[in-house]
């Protein structure tokens, strides 16, 4: 549902080229292939938490000492395979797993997260303020998330982002949420652009499945351990200088 700066190591080197997964389909040639590229996006979408804010590793530990206290624990595949899931997804699998009524661990959880959503202060993923206020002074910018619309209003307010997003994508508003590719698909209308001229920022498996799907170019920039998205262009963070330089030099016209 919902990241912390880069206490990650990233596999790869910053700027490094995705390498595809054995057994997956390889990844289409895209112009992210170069780094810096030589392609100016139409529009950019964001995913919130664990990309935009430091979200995304407070609520895994939240489930993981909601577990721990029925005395069981997500292995390691079924932990990967939910991480940047729909909230439903995440309580239907903890309540399978403790036996438990769904609508009864849907009180206990929410009503645990909600309450460290107030004590704890919501913390900017590195270099994301000033990303996305770099791009929206180009291209404009949505940001996609599997979280509620209340949740997802309250993370842009308080990250002092509003000003630079144009649209927002909440789990209300597309008939699936990530990984299908709904959420970018909206994004992409809302904001008057082709998907395929896009540009996405994903940290994680589920997200960088649901830009891929929309046909989006994606970079991918974990934030979570054990998390490996597919993505054409992978960096350890938003500060990345490449990155910076590439957006400073945008002009709002394709070069292509």
């Amino acid at each position: 549902m919902h990241s912390e700066p880069s206490a990650l190591t990233d596999a790869s080197p910053a700027g490094a080229p995705a390498t595809d997964q054995p057994g997956a389909t390889p990844l289409a040639p895209s112009p992210l292939d170069t780094w810096p590229p030589a392609w100016t996006p139409a529009a950019v979408v964001f995913d919130c938490d664990g990309m935009l804010v430091n979200t995304e590793a407070a609520w895994v530990a939240l489930q993981d000492e909601y577990l721990a206290r029925h005395g069981v624990a997500f292995d390691e595949e079924t932990r990967r395979s939910i991480t940047g899931r729909a909230a439903e997804v995440v309580i239907a699998a903890i309540a399978e797993l403790i036996g438990k009524d769904p609508s009864v661990v849907t009180e206990e959880l929410l009503l645990a997260h909600r309450t460290a959503r107030r004590e704890i202060r919501m913390v900017p993923m590195a270099g994301a303020y000033e990303t996305v206020r770099a791009v929206a002074a180009v291209v404009p910018v949505a940001v996609a998330s599997n979280s509620p619309r209340e949740e997802l209003q309250h993370k842009i307010d308080e990250l002092g982002l509003a000003e630079f997003v144009t649209a927002q994508v909440a789990v209300e508003d597309v008939a699936a949420p990530k990984p299908a590719p709904d959420m970018y698909v909206q994004a992409a209308r809302l904001l008057g652009a082709d998907p395929a001229d896009c540009l996405a920022f994903e940290d994680s498996e589920t997200g960088a499945e649901a830009a891929l799907g929309a046909g989006m170019q994606l970079i991918a920039v974990p934030s979570l351990p054990g998390q490996d998205p597919r993505a054409p262009r992978r960096l350890t963070s938003l500060e990345d200088p490449v990155l910076r330089d590439w957006i400073a030099g945008w002009t709002g016209e394709d070069p292509r």
